[in-house]
Protein backbone atom coordinates (compact mmCIF):
# COMPACT_ATOMS: atom_id res chain seq x y z
CA UNK A 1 0.00 0.00 0.00
CA UNK A 2 1.16 3.37 -0.61
CA UNK A 3 0.27 6.93 0.60
CA UNK A 4 -1.33 7.65 -3.02
CA UNK A 5 -3.39 4.69 -4.01
CA UNK A 6 -4.78 4.63 -7.39
CA UNK A 7 -8.24 5.25 -5.26
CA UNK A 8 -7.08 8.25 -4.18
CA UNK A 9 -7.34 9.59 -0.82
CA UNK A 10 -9.73 10.62 1.34
CA UNK A 11 -9.32 13.44 4.70
CA UNK A 12 -10.47 11.94 8.01
CA UNK A 13 -11.01 13.83 11.46
CA UNK A 14 -8.80 11.54 13.19
CA UNK A 15 -10.40 9.14 16.09
CA UNK A 16 -8.99 11.06 19.48
CA UNK A 17 -10.44 14.21 18.52
CA UNK A 18 -14.02 14.89 20.61
CA UNK A 19 -16.06 18.25 20.68
CA UNK A 20 -18.71 19.46 22.86
CA UNK A 21 -20.87 22.44 22.93
CA UNK A 22 -20.09 25.83 24.89
CA UNK A 23 -22.09 28.94 25.39
CA UNK A 24 -20.82 30.54 22.77
CA UNK A 25 -19.97 28.20 20.65
CA UNK A 26 -17.57 24.72 20.60
CA UNK A 27 -14.76 23.59 22.36
CA UNK A 28 -12.62 21.00 20.20
CA UNK A 29 -9.60 18.74 21.83
CA UNK A 30 -7.58 16.13 20.18
CA UNK A 31 -4.81 14.28 22.04
CA UNK A 32 -2.26 16.52 23.39
CA UNK A 33 -4.30 19.98 21.75
CA UNK A 34 -7.50 21.88 21.71
CA UNK A 35 -9.05 24.93 20.50
CA UNK A 36 -12.36 26.64 21.25
CA UNK A 37 -14.49 28.83 18.43
CA UNK A 38 -16.75 31.99 19.41
CA UNK A 39 -19.99 32.84 17.34
CA UNK A 40 -23.09 31.37 19.06
CA UNK A 41 -24.77 28.22 19.81
CA UNK A 42 -25.42 27.65 16.02
CA UNK A 43 -21.57 26.65 15.87
CA UNK A 44 -22.37 23.63 17.29
CA UNK A 45 -25.02 22.45 14.77
CA UNK A 46 -22.56 23.39 11.68
CA UNK A 47 -20.00 20.83 14.10
CA UNK A 48 -22.41 18.24 13.86
CA UNK A 49 -23.00 18.56 10.06
CA UNK A 50 -19.41 18.64 9.18
CA UNK A 51 -18.21 16.04 11.75
CA UNK A 52 -20.32 13.09 10.52
CA UNK A 53 -18.72 13.09 7.04
CA UNK A 54 -15.24 14.14 7.94
CA UNK A 55 -15.73 10.54 10.36
CA UNK A 56 -16.10 8.53 7.19
CA UNK A 57 -13.79 10.47 5.25
CA UNK A 58 -13.95 12.59 2.29
CA UNK A 59 -11.87 13.35 -0.63
CA UNK A 60 -9.45 16.81 0.04
CA UNK A 61 -10.81 18.64 -2.61
CA UNK A 62 -14.58 18.17 -1.27
CA UNK A 63 -13.59 19.85 1.87
CA UNK A 64 -14.50 23.22 0.93
CA UNK A 65 -16.61 26.07 1.56
CA UNK A 66 -19.76 25.74 -0.55
CA UNK A 67 -20.53 29.01 -2.72
CA UNK A 68 -24.61 28.88 -1.76
CA UNK A 69 -23.77 28.09 1.63
CA UNK A 70 -25.31 31.38 3.92
CA UNK A 71 -22.32 33.34 5.01
CA UNK A 72 -22.53 33.21 8.58
CA UNK A 73 -22.64 29.27 8.08
CA UNK A 74 -19.46 29.69 5.11
CA UNK A 75 -17.23 31.89 7.65
CA UNK A 76 -18.17 28.86 10.60
CA UNK A 77 -16.79 26.20 8.04
CA UNK A 78 -13.87 27.97 6.95
CA UNK A 79 -13.14 28.95 10.93
CA UNK A 80 -13.51 25.13 11.98
CA UNK A 81 -11.42 23.71 9.38
CA UNK A 82 -8.87 26.11 9.15
CA UNK A 83 -8.47 24.96 12.79
CA UNK A 84 -8.37 21.91 12.31
CA UNK A 85 -5.73 21.74 10.20
CA UNK A 86 -3.31 23.95 11.90
CA UNK A 87 -4.28 21.64 14.99
CA UNK A 88 -3.33 19.02 12.65
CA UNK A 89 -6.79 16.78 13.90
CA UNK A 90 -7.00 16.03 9.95
CA UNK A 91 -5.45 13.05 8.57
CA UNK A 92 -5.30 11.28 4.92
CA UNK A 93 -5.81 7.98 4.34
CA UNK A 94 -6.13 5.81 1.41
CA UNK A 95 -9.38 5.64 -0.08
CA UNK A 96 -8.63 2.15 0.32
CA UNK A 97 -7.84 2.16 3.69
CA UNK A 98 -11.37 0.13 5.21
CA UNK A 99 -11.09 -2.24 3.23
CA UNK A 100 -7.17 -3.43 2.18
CA UNK A 101 -5.96 -1.59 5.38
CA UNK A 102 -5.04 -2.85 8.74
CA UNK A 103 -7.39 -4.23 11.71
CA UNK A 104 -10.03 -1.51 12.28
CA UNK A 105 -8.46 -1.65 15.96
CA UNK A 106 -5.21 -1.11 14.23
CA UNK A 107 -6.06 1.20 11.66
CA UNK A 108 -7.99 3.59 14.37
CA UNK A 109 -4.86 3.74 16.24
CA UNK A 110 -2.98 4.91 13.67
CA UNK A 111 -5.48 7.85 12.18
CA UNK A 112 -4.65 8.85 15.80
CA UNK A 113 -1.37 8.89 16.28
CA UNK A 114 0.46 8.87 12.66
CA UNK A 115 1.39 11.55 10.49
CA UNK A 116 1.00 8.95 7.17
CA UNK A 117 -1.18 5.69 8.80
CA UNK A 118 -0.70 4.12 5.06
CA UNK A 119 2.96 4.71 5.37
CA UNK A 120 3.31 3.40 8.90
CA UNK A 121 1.25 0.40 7.88
CA UNK A 122 3.12 -0.46 5.53
CA UNK A 123 6.55 -0.46 7.93
CA UNK A 124 4.89 -2.71 10.52
CA UNK A 125 3.83 -5.33 8.03
CA UNK A 126 6.72 -5.30 6.19
CA UNK A 127 8.63 -6.32 9.33
CA UNK A 128 9.58 -9.11 11.09
CA UNK A 129 10.36 -8.97 14.94
CA UNK A 130 12.55 -11.28 16.76
CA UNK A 131 11.84 -11.91 20.50
CA UNK A 132 14.31 -13.38 23.21
CA UNK A 133 13.62 -13.17 26.61
CA UNK A 134 12.00 -15.84 28.74
CA UNK A 135 9.09 -16.28 31.01
CA UNK A 136 6.08 -13.65 31.23
CA UNK A 137 7.93 -10.61 29.94
CA UNK A 138 8.79 -11.97 26.68
CA UNK A 139 5.32 -13.60 26.70
CA UNK A 140 3.16 -10.31 27.21
CA UNK A 141 5.68 -8.84 24.54
CA UNK A 142 5.24 -11.14 21.97
CA UNK A 143 0.92 -10.78 22.97
CA UNK A 144 1.55 -6.91 22.26
CA UNK A 145 3.47 -7.24 19.08
CA UNK A 146 1.17 -9.98 17.40
CA UNK A 147 -2.05 -8.02 18.47
CA UNK A 148 -0.10 -5.19 16.65
CA UNK A 149 -0.05 -7.07 13.74
CA UNK A 150 3.56 -7.24 13.28
CA UNK A 151 5.00 -11.04 12.52
CA UNK A 152 6.93 -12.25 15.21
CA UNK A 153 9.55 -14.98 15.05
CA UNK A 154 9.44 -17.44 17.60
CA UNK A 155 10.65 -16.69 20.73
CA UNK A 156 14.64 -17.23 21.79
CA UNK A 157 16.15 -18.16 24.86
CA UNK A 158 17.09 -15.26 27.07
CA UNK A 159 17.91 -13.81 30.46
CA UNK A 160 16.50 -10.48 29.62
CA UNK A 161 14.16 -9.25 27.31
CA UNK A 162 15.42 -8.19 23.49
CA UNK A 163 13.26 -7.02 20.90
CA UNK A 164 14.56 -6.44 17.47
CA UNK A 165 13.33 -5.46 14.09
CA UNK A 166 15.37 -4.22 11.36
CA UNK A 167 17.54 -1.43 12.69
CA UNK A 168 15.71 -1.14 15.97
CA UNK A 169 16.19 -2.41 19.07
CA UNK A 170 14.38 -2.61 22.82
CA UNK A 171 16.32 -4.02 26.20
CA UNK A 172 14.34 -4.70 28.87
CA UNK A 173 14.12 -6.30 32.67
CA UNK A 174 11.77 -7.28 34.98
CA UNK A 175 12.62 -8.43 38.30
CA UNK A 176 10.23 -9.16 41.71
CA UNK A 177 9.68 -5.60 42.15
CA UNK A 178 11.00 -3.70 39.53
CA UNK A 179 11.07 -3.44 35.75
CA UNK A 180 11.83 -1.02 33.56
CA UNK A 181 12.19 -0.25 29.51
CA UNK A 182 15.30 1.77 27.69
CA UNK A 183 15.01 4.01 25.12
CA UNK A 184 14.86 2.14 21.34
CA UNK A 185 18.25 2.38 19.17
CA UNK A 186 20.76 0.22 17.92
CA UNK A 187 21.51 -3.47 19.68
CA UNK A 188 24.57 -3.07 21.72
CA UNK A 189 23.62 0.71 23.24
CA UNK A 190 19.92 -0.79 24.08
CA UNK A 191 21.91 -3.38 25.90
CA UNK A 192 24.96 -0.88 27.82
CA UNK A 193 21.85 1.21 28.22
CA UNK A 194 20.54 -1.95 30.11
CA UNK A 195 22.85 -3.10 32.13
CA UNK A 196 23.82 0.36 33.82
CA UNK A 197 19.62 1.32 34.32
CA UNK A 198 19.60 -1.75 36.22
CA UNK A 199 23.07 -0.82 38.54
CA UNK A 200 20.85 2.20 39.03
CA UNK A 201 17.61 1.03 40.19
CA UNK A 202 19.23 -1.98 42.16
CA UNK A 203 16.25 -4.06 42.16
CA UNK A 204 15.84 -7.18 43.77
CA UNK A 205 15.92 -10.42 42.06
CA UNK A 206 13.44 -13.11 41.44
CA UNK A 207 10.37 -13.72 39.38
CA UNK A 208 8.06 -10.85 38.48
CA UNK A 209 4.48 -11.13 39.16
CA UNK A 210 2.25 -11.17 36.54
CA UNK A 211 0.90 -7.81 36.78
CA UNK A 212 4.66 -6.34 36.35
CA UNK A 213 6.04 -8.79 34.17
CA UNK A 214 2.50 -8.20 31.14
CA UNK A 215 3.16 -3.82 32.19
CA UNK A 216 6.74 -3.81 30.97
CA UNK A 217 6.89 -6.50 28.43
CA UNK A 218 3.63 -4.30 26.64
CA UNK A 219 5.63 -1.27 27.19
CA UNK A 220 8.85 -2.90 25.62
CA UNK A 221 6.64 -3.93 22.62
CA UNK A 222 5.18 0.13 22.25
CA UNK A 223 8.05 1.12 21.71
CA UNK A 224 9.28 -1.05 19.10
CA UNK A 225 6.13 -0.52 17.40
CA UNK A 226 6.50 2.96 17.34
CA UNK A 227 10.19 3.15 16.18
CA UNK A 228 9.59 0.88 13.19
CA UNK A 229 6.76 2.98 12.09
CA UNK A 230 7.97 6.43 12.33
CA UNK A 231 5.80 7.09 15.57
CA UNK A 232 7.06 9.69 18.39
CA UNK A 233 8.42 7.38 20.98
CA UNK A 234 5.67 7.03 24.11
CA UNK A 235 7.96 9.14 26.32
CA UNK A 236 7.87 11.86 24.53
CA UNK A 237 3.66 11.82 24.22
CA UNK A 238 3.90 11.22 28.09
CA UNK A 239 6.23 14.78 28.69
CA UNK A 240 4.50 16.58 25.85
CA UNK A 241 0.96 15.99 28.12
CA UNK A 242 2.53 17.44 31.77
CA UNK A 243 1.70 20.28 33.35
CA UNK A 244 5.33 21.41 33.04
CA UNK A 245 7.54 19.86 30.62
CA UNK A 246 11.15 20.25 30.15
CA UNK A 247 12.13 22.44 27.62
CA UNK A 248 13.85 20.62 24.45
CA UNK A 249 14.40 17.06 23.80
CA UNK A 250 14.72 14.03 26.61
CA UNK A 251 17.70 12.80 28.00
CA UNK A 252 16.88 8.82 26.49
CA UNK A 253 13.88 8.06 28.73
CA UNK A 254 13.69 4.92 30.25
CA UNK A 255 10.00 3.26 31.54
CA UNK A 256 10.29 1.99 35.16
CA UNK A 257 7.58 0.08 37.03
CA UNK A 258 7.31 -0.62 40.29
CA UNK A 259 4.87 -2.67 42.33
CA UNK A 260 3.19 -2.29 45.48
CA UNK A 261 1.60 0.42 44.08
CA UNK A 262 1.49 -0.77 40.63
CA UNK A 263 2.68 2.93 39.21
CA UNK A 264 5.08 3.50 35.86
CA UNK A 265 6.75 6.41 34.31
CA UNK A 266 9.23 7.60 31.96
CA UNK A 267 12.39 8.96 33.30
CA UNK A 268 15.39 10.62 32.01
CA UNK A 269 18.26 8.51 31.68
CA UNK A 270 22.01 10.11 31.36
CA UNK A 271 23.28 7.36 29.07
CA UNK A 272 27.09 6.93 28.75
CA UNK A 273 26.89 5.07 25.50
CA UNK A 274 24.14 7.44 23.92
CA UNK A 275 24.49 11.01 25.24
CA UNK A 276 22.34 13.74 24.42
CA UNK A 277 22.49 17.49 24.18
CA UNK A 278 22.04 19.04 27.59
CA UNK A 279 18.10 19.66 27.99
CA UNK A 280 15.32 20.13 29.82
CA UNK A 281 15.71 20.94 33.73
CA UNK A 282 19.20 20.55 34.69
CA UNK A 283 17.73 19.96 38.56
CA UNK A 284 15.24 17.22 37.35
CA UNK A 285 17.39 15.41 35.11
CA UNK A 286 20.49 15.08 37.66
CA UNK A 287 18.06 14.34 41.05
CA UNK A 288 15.68 12.29 38.90
CA UNK A 289 14.23 9.67 42.20
CA UNK A 290 14.37 6.87 40.07
CA UNK A 291 17.46 7.51 37.63
CA UNK A 292 19.34 10.62 38.82
CA UNK A 293 22.99 9.89 39.22
CA UNK A 294 22.47 12.34 42.69
CA UNK A 295 20.13 12.24 45.28
CA UNK A 296 16.60 14.42 44.21
CA UNK A 297 16.67 17.65 45.79
CA UNK A 298 14.01 18.28 48.67
CA UNK A 299 13.28 21.13 51.11
CA UNK A 300 11.68 18.42 53.32
CA UNK A 301 11.67 20.74 56.92
CA UNK A 302 14.64 22.50 56.36
CA UNK A 303 13.76 26.99 57.45
CA UNK A 304 12.88 28.68 54.51
CA UNK A 305 14.11 32.21 55.72
CA UNK A 306 15.44 34.34 54.86
CA UNK A 307 17.85 31.87 52.74
CA UNK A 308 16.16 29.18 50.68
CA UNK A 309 17.05 25.85 51.35
CA UNK A 310 17.56 22.98 49.79
CA UNK A 311 18.91 19.35 50.22
CA UNK A 312 20.09 16.45 47.70
CA UNK A 313 21.33 13.54 50.17
CA UNK A 314 23.53 15.07 52.99
CA UNK A 315 24.35 18.29 50.86
CA UNK A 316 22.48 21.73 51.27
CA UNK A 317 21.58 24.36 48.11
CA UNK A 318 21.74 27.61 49.04
CA UNK A 319 19.76 30.59 46.91
CA UNK A 320 17.70 33.48 47.05
CA UNK A 321 14.46 31.04 45.53
CA UNK A 322 13.50 27.77 45.98
CA UNK A 323 14.40 26.64 42.45
CA UNK A 324 17.73 28.23 42.68
CA UNK A 325 18.70 26.72 46.35
CA UNK A 326 17.22 23.26 44.31
CA UNK A 327 19.95 23.80 41.83
CA UNK A 328 22.63 24.66 43.87
CA UNK A 329 21.72 21.38 45.73
CA UNK A 330 21.83 19.56 42.91
CA UNK A 331 25.26 20.84 41.43
CA UNK A 332 27.43 20.85 44.65
CA UNK A 333 26.09 17.26 45.14
CA UNK A 334 27.44 15.99 41.73
CA UNK A 335 30.80 18.27 42.94
CA UNK A 336 31.28 15.23 45.06
CA UNK A 337 31.52 13.25 42.14
CA UNK A 338 34.23 14.95 40.21
CA UNK A 339 37.65 14.84 40.79
CA UNK A 340 39.22 16.13 44.04
CA UNK A 341 41.00 19.19 42.59
CA UNK A 342 37.66 20.27 40.07
CA UNK A 343 35.21 23.11 40.65
CA UNK A 344 31.78 21.89 39.12
CA UNK A 345 29.85 24.16 37.60
CA UNK A 346 25.78 24.13 36.06
CA UNK A 347 27.26 25.02 32.83
CA UNK A 348 30.64 26.41 31.13
CA UNK A 349 30.15 29.94 32.79
CA UNK A 350 29.18 28.88 36.27
CA UNK A 351 32.12 26.51 36.05
CA UNK A 352 34.50 28.73 34.16
CA UNK A 353 33.66 31.49 36.74
CA UNK A 354 33.67 29.55 39.75
CA UNK A 355 37.68 28.29 38.92
CA UNK A 356 38.81 32.30 38.00
CA UNK A 357 37.47 33.27 41.41
CA UNK A 358 38.95 30.68 43.46
CA UNK A 359 42.33 31.54 41.38
CA UNK A 360 42.22 34.97 42.61
CA UNK A 361 40.32 34.38 46.20
CA UNK A 362 44.31 34.74 47.66
CA UNK A 363 45.40 38.01 45.40
CA UNK A 364 46.56 40.69 47.62
CA UNK A 365 44.16 43.69 47.63
CA UNK A 366 43.49 47.10 48.50
CA UNK A 367 40.73 47.98 51.45
CA UNK A 368 37.40 49.66 50.31
CA UNK A 369 35.46 51.66 52.01
CA UNK A 370 32.55 50.55 54.05
CA UNK A 371 30.24 53.45 52.53
CA UNK A 372 30.92 51.84 49.09
CA UNK A 373 28.49 49.25 49.83
CA UNK A 374 26.63 49.78 52.65
CA UNK A 375 24.36 52.25 50.51
CA UNK A 376 23.70 48.84 48.45
CA UNK A 377 19.96 47.72 49.67
CA UNK A 378 20.49 44.24 48.96
CA UNK A 379 24.30 43.83 50.38
CA UNK A 380 22.67 45.72 53.63
CA UNK A 381 19.90 43.53 53.63
CA UNK A 382 21.46 40.35 54.13
CA UNK A 383 24.39 41.51 56.04
CA UNK A 384 21.62 42.19 58.43
CA UNK A 385 20.71 38.78 58.48
CA UNK A 386 24.27 37.69 59.68
CA UNK A 387 24.74 39.96 62.48
CA UNK A 388 20.99 40.87 63.27
CA UNK A 389 18.76 37.86 62.88
CA UNK A 390 21.73 34.94 63.80
CA UNK A 391 23.70 37.30 66.25
CA UNK A 392 26.90 36.13 64.71
CA UNK A 393 30.22 38.31 65.97
CA UNK A 394 30.86 38.63 62.40
CA UNK A 395 33.13 41.26 60.09
CA UNK A 396 32.83 41.65 56.62
CA UNK A 397 36.32 42.24 54.68
CA UNK A 398 36.11 44.07 51.26
CA UNK A 399 39.48 44.54 49.23
CA UNK A 400 39.73 45.48 45.70
CA UNK A 401 41.58 42.98 43.77
CA UNK A 402 41.89 44.92 40.61
CA UNK A 403 39.74 47.35 38.66
CA UNK A 404 35.95 45.96 38.27
CA UNK A 405 37.09 43.26 40.88
CA UNK A 406 36.12 42.79 44.45
CA UNK A 407 36.87 40.14 47.33
CA UNK A 408 34.63 40.13 50.39
CA UNK A 409 35.30 37.36 53.22
CA UNK A 410 32.99 37.25 56.49
CA UNK A 411 34.68 36.06 59.55
CA UNK A 412 33.41 34.86 62.84
CA UNK A 413 35.66 34.65 66.13
CA UNK A 414 38.44 33.85 63.06
CA UNK A 415 36.72 31.70 61.20
CA UNK A 416 36.29 31.90 57.89
CA UNK A 417 32.37 31.42 56.95
CA UNK A 418 32.42 32.02 53.16
CA UNK A 419 33.79 34.37 50.77
CA UNK A 420 32.92 35.90 47.12
CA UNK A 421 34.72 37.56 44.12
CA UNK A 422 32.25 39.60 42.13
CA UNK A 423 32.65 42.95 39.78
CA UNK A 424 31.35 45.52 42.58
CA UNK A 425 31.58 45.61 46.42
CA UNK A 426 27.99 45.98 46.68
CA UNK A 427 27.48 42.53 44.68
CA UNK A 428 30.51 40.54 46.96
CA UNK A 429 29.24 41.77 50.44
CA UNK A 430 25.84 40.60 49.08
CA UNK A 431 26.83 37.10 48.32
CA UNK A 432 29.36 36.49 51.20
CA UNK A 433 26.36 37.58 53.64
CA UNK A 434 24.17 35.64 51.98
CA UNK A 435 26.47 32.46 52.08
CA UNK A 436 27.33 33.45 55.50
CA UNK A 437 23.15 33.59 56.49
CA UNK A 438 22.62 30.41 54.73
CA UNK A 439 25.70 28.22 56.14
CA UNK A 440 24.10 29.79 59.89
CA UNK A 441 20.72 28.99 59.06
CA UNK A 442 21.40 25.14 57.96
CA UNK A 443 23.53 24.84 60.59
CA UNK A 444 26.82 23.85 58.62
CA UNK A 445 30.25 24.31 59.20
CA UNK A 446 32.03 24.36 55.50
CA UNK A 447 32.75 27.73 53.97
CA UNK A 448 29.90 28.55 51.43
CA UNK A 449 30.50 29.85 48.20
CA UNK A 450 28.14 31.45 46.11
CA UNK A 451 28.68 33.70 42.62
CA UNK A 452 27.15 35.99 39.92
CA UNK A 453 27.92 33.33 37.54
CA UNK A 454 25.13 30.64 39.15
CA UNK A 455 22.10 30.58 36.79
CA UNK A 456 18.84 31.91 38.18
CA UNK A 457 15.72 31.81 36.32
CA UNK A 458 14.06 34.98 35.51
CA UNK A 459 12.28 36.35 38.04
CA UNK A 460 8.32 37.93 37.44
CA UNK A 461 9.48 41.06 38.46
CA UNK A 462 12.39 41.88 36.14
CA UNK A 463 12.04 44.36 33.74
CA UNK A 464 8.97 45.82 36.03
CA UNK A 465 9.29 49.32 35.88
CA UNK A 466 8.41 49.78 39.32
CA UNK A 467 11.14 47.20 40.45
CA UNK A 468 14.59 47.85 41.42
CA UNK A 469 17.55 45.34 41.60
CA UNK A 470 16.27 44.57 45.35
CA UNK A 471 13.28 42.87 43.96
CA UNK A 472 14.76 39.93 41.37
CA UNK A 473 18.85 39.88 42.54
CA UNK A 474 21.00 38.32 41.70
CA UNK A 475 19.09 38.31 38.14
CA UNK A 476 21.02 40.08 35.65
CA UNK A 477 24.32 39.48 37.43
CA UNK A 478 24.88 37.00 34.39
CA UNK A 479 25.09 39.87 31.88
CA UNK A 480 28.71 41.51 33.14
CA UNK A 481 29.71 38.13 34.01
CA UNK A 482 32.14 37.68 30.51
CA UNK A 483 33.42 40.78 31.36
CA UNK A 484 34.61 39.52 35.06
CA UNK A 485 36.25 36.42 33.57
CA UNK A 486 38.47 38.25 30.96
CA UNK A 487 39.52 40.74 34.22
CA UNK A 488 39.89 37.68 36.55
CA UNK A 489 42.30 35.83 34.09
CA UNK A 490 44.46 38.97 33.62
CA UNK A 491 44.50 38.67 37.47
CA UNK A 492 45.35 35.52 37.91
CA UNK A 493 47.34 35.20 34.73
CA UNK A 494 50.21 32.96 36.77
CA UNK A 495 47.31 30.08 37.91
CA UNK A 496 46.09 27.66 35.34
CA UNK A 497 42.72 26.68 34.78
CA UNK A 498 42.22 23.54 32.77
CA UNK A 499 39.00 21.90 32.12
CA UNK A 500 38.29 18.90 33.53
CA UNK A 501 36.33 16.00 32.03
CA UNK A 502 33.88 14.65 34.70
CA UNK A 503 32.77 11.77 32.40
CA UNK A 504 29.62 10.51 30.44
CA UNK A 505 26.77 11.02 32.62
CA UNK A 506 27.24 14.48 34.40
CA UNK A 507 28.77 15.57 31.03
CA UNK A 508 25.36 14.62 29.62
CA UNK A 509 23.86 16.57 31.89
CA UNK A 510 25.43 19.16 30.74
CA UNK A 511 27.78 20.21 33.59
CA UNK A 512 31.42 21.49 33.16
CA UNK A 513 34.39 21.16 35.78
CA UNK A 514 37.58 23.22 35.98
CA UNK A 515 40.63 22.33 37.71
CA UNK A 516 42.42 24.42 39.45
CA UNK A 517 44.80 24.73 42.48
CA UNK A 518 43.13 25.33 45.93
CA UNK A 519 39.90 24.04 44.92
CA UNK A 520 38.54 21.47 47.48
CA UNK A 521 35.38 20.12 48.13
Amino acid sequence: MTDEPVGGELLRLRPIVHASPTDTGLHVRGWATAFTVGGGKGLWTVWQKLAGPLTAGVPPEQLTVLDQAPPAVAAALKMIIGQLREHDLLVRVPASWDVDGPPEHIARWLESVAERPARAWDSLRGSTVTVIGSGAVAAAARRALTATGLAVAPVEPGPDLLLVCGGHAIAARCAADVGFVVAPGARGDVLADAEAVAHRLDGSAGEPPEVLAALVGSAAAHRLVCAVAGLPDPAHEAVDTSDSPPPGPVHQPVFVARLDPLRADYHPWLSAVRPAPPAGRLVDVLGDPELGPVPAPRTGDLPQVPVKLAVSGEVVGYGTTEPSARLDAVVRAAHRLAPDNAVVGADAVHALGLALRTAARSLPGVPVDQDEWQADATARRWWKAVVLRFALPAEVVVDRLGDGVVRAVVRSGGVELSWAVEATAADAVAFAALAAAGRAQAGGSEPVVLSGAFPVEEPYTAGVAWTDRAWHWPYGLREVEDALQRRLAELSGGVEVKPVALGPVLHAAGLVAFAVPGASR
